[in-house]
């Protein structure tokens, strides 16, 4: 994993810092053992700052409503990476989003890795540029939280470039395009870029 922005680390330690030190970790698939993606956040967030203290969740059966209703509590609430179709067919139905809304009208603080920012946004159909629809997913509905599409794990080869294109053109939808270790940061005062990052906007042809 690349490291992450300094001034993008700055900024999350000090959104996490406004409410206290604690963060909910949700986990896109169950984890078990000694779940190693976890650790790995947990070690992340120690290098943010060594204050903070991070919690495991995920979507299944061992975390009641009640579990789930409680991420209101933490400082800030983290969505992982991993498949993001099946992360957003277990969302759905265990009523993630309006656990979520509220939380962000209450001044929470929602953070989004790979899978997880994309399920932030309008549509998670880019996604299929990198997983598998596994769950065989019709609605590409996206949580809405902003009104553009983002990818995450740019590149910027030709063949990435070419598809984004053709996608863009077929949506007609404003793309963010994310190098590992960069990010966006997003409050009432815009959108603001950390790293290397790219803003497609579509233009329509005129004939």
């Amino acid at each position: 994993m690349s490291p992450l922005d300094d001034e993008l680390r700055q900024t999350l330690a000090q959104e996490i810092a406004r409410r206290g030190t604690t963060v909910a970790y949700i986990s896109s698939n169950p984890q078990s053992g000694d779940r190693p993606f976890y650790q790995s956040t947990i070690a992340d967030y120690a290098a943010i700052s060594p204050d903070i203290h991070v919690d495991y969740f995920d979507l299944s059966n061992a975390f009641t409503d009640e579990m789930l209703s409680g991420l209101s509590s933490y400082s800030a609430i983290y969505l992982s990476g991993g498949n993001t179709f099946t992360f957003m067919d277990a969302a759905r139905k265990r009523g993630l989003q309006p656990i979520l809304e509220q939380y962000l009208a209450d001044g929470g603080v929602l953070i989004g890795a790979s899978a997880g920012s994309i399920m932030c946004t309008s549509s998670i159909e880019l996604a299929k540029f990198g997983d598998e629809n596994e769950v065989g997913m019709t609605d590409f509905s996206g949580f809405e939280f902003v009104d553009f599409e983002f990818h995450p794990h740019f590149t910027g080869d030709q063949d990435e470039r070419e598809r984004l294109a053709e996608y863009q053109r077929t949506h007609g939808r404003e793309i963010y395009t994310c190098k590992d270790g960069a990010g966006l940061h997003i409050s009432n005062s815009g959108v603001e870029a950390f790293g290397d990052v790219s803003k497609l906007k579509y233009v329509s042809e005129v004939i």
